[in-house]
């Protein structure tokens, strides 16, 4: 099981397990990881459980996260990163994640813009994009078929959307979210928010990573989506 330890002025000070789907992490004691100094926010950020892979999330916080000495947004966690919050340091352990993803796990996902909920103009928008990130595009594209959306219902309605990044979220957030990964073998669909999984053909994703087939039909949230394979 992945593992958080919290370290203050160089000294450990807590342990905690990644036991659940959404671990919060600020300033505010109802946090599931509290920590007391200023300079962290009440809500400062969140760790999602993807599969075996945790993703960190800011949540607009005052001064920013940072990760091993890089300030990011959102950030699929490596086996031992360490996460900078105010005064705090908390580092990361999971010696059981998915060995497909290493090759996405050494880029930061500065900007995954809170896709969910963003305007749909923007849909094919690159933000924030980093070096890595076109190279990884570029060996990506030579090895399987570029993967799209195509909006059915909801505010993607009529659009196409082109999945070139490593890692695309959709849904309605606080409701139900899901992340569309491209790994060597394909795309998956995974679970990342909510009390219920997305629908791909009318069944339930579960848990798990989702193998996506050409032609699928994905419910998340308000969005009704079509996957296709180009």
């Amino acid at each position: 099981m992945a593992k958080l330890v919290v370290i203050l002025n160089g000294a450990m000070a807590g342990n905690h397990f990644i036991d659940k789907a959404r671990i919060t992490i600020g300033r505010w004691s109802g946090n599931d990881i509290h920590l007391d100094d200023p300079g962290v926010s009440k809500e400062h950020a969140v760790i999602h459980t993807v599969g075996n892979d945790h993703i960190f999330e800011d949540l607009g916080s005052t001064n920013g996260s940072t990760i091993s000495g890089s300030r990011i947004t959102k950030h699929i966690l490596q086996n031992g990163d360490v996460i900078e919050l105010g005064a705090y340091q908390i580092k990361y352990g999971n010696i059981k994640a998915n060995p497909e993803m290493d090759y996405d796990r050494t880029m930061m996902i500065h900007t995954v813009d809170r896709e969910v909920g963003a305007v749909p103009q923007s849909a094919g928008r690159e933000v924030g994009s980093h070096p890595s990130v076109s190279t990884a595009r570029s060996s990506l594209r030579a090895g399987f078929p570029l993967g799209e959306v195509r909006g059915i219902k909801g505010e993607y309605a009529g659009l196409k959307v082109e999945l070139e990044r490593p890692l695309k979220t959709f849904g309605t957030a606080g409701e139900q979210v899901a992340v569309i990964m491209r790994r060597p073998p394909g795309y998956f669909i995974t679970h990342v928010e909510g009390n219920k999984t997305a629908r791909v053909n009318g069944q339930a994703i579960g848990s798990e990573p989702h193998t996506l087939q050409d032609g699928d039909v994905i419910e998340v949230g308000q969005e009704k989506l079509g996957f296709f394979l180009k």
